[in-house]
């Protein structure tokens, strides 16, 4: 009986031992940078969709799991003049949620920005799935080949002169897509938008 008493306890301690030597394999963080040339597509006048084509730098770095975080955008420029954001942006923040699978090699997620003009016009970018992503190679945990696919907007702000600043809504918005490190969207990975493939 003693004995019997004593395999159970020595198989317990077993057990107990191996459940502690069992490791939780890390969640991977992604990482996203560099340079991004946004084209926009639609709208009309002074909201043309190519009117408001900009490059932008941003990065951040994320783990899976840890919901939305801000993104880091040192540097912004529209490519073309525009008389909605006639000095440019005055302010924007962008915010992104990523996942990185290590089962196919991409990361993934959603994306957004909103570009303010110092009158208070606003331009909003969405790619949050399922309308939209942000997708890319997982290099090391590094996005490279990124593309993003989505929507825009704009809406106008208060002064008069803005009236025309107008395009798309929340509720009917228009599509664009970025590219990363890319003058041009020629990576073929997502949907097709108005015709330009990603």
């Amino acid at each position: 009986m003693k004995m019997l008493a004593f395999l159970c306890l020595l198989g317990l301690a077993a057990v107990v031992a191996g459940c502690g030597s069992n490791t939780i394999a890390s969640v991977p963080n992604s990482t996203v940078n560099g340079n991004w040339e946004a084209e926009l597509f639609e709208g009309a006048g002074p909201s043309a969709g190519p009117g408001l084509n900009f490059m932008a730098n941003f990065n951040l770095s994320t783990t899976n799991g840890n919901g939305t975080e801000g993104v880091n955008v040192p540097y912004f420029a529209f490519l073309n003049s525009n008389p909605c954001f006639p000095t440019g942006a005055a302010r924007i923040t962008s915010t992104a949620q990523l996942t990185n699978s290590t089962n196919t090699g991409q990361i993934t997620g959603s994306i957004t920005f909103s570009i303010t003009s110092g009158t208070g016009n606003v331009l909003m970018l969405n790619a949050v799935p399922p309308a939209g992503e942000i997708i890319g190679t997982s290099n090391n945990n590094v996005m490279t080949n990124g593309a993003v696919n989505g929507q825009w907007w704009l809406t106008p702000g208060n002064d008069p002169s803005d009236s025309g600043c107008t395009a798309g809504s929340a509720s009917s918005p228009l599509p664009f897509i970025m590219c990363q490190n890319a003058a041009k969207c020629t990576t073929a990975i997502g949907p097709s938008i108005s015709g330009h493939e990603l």
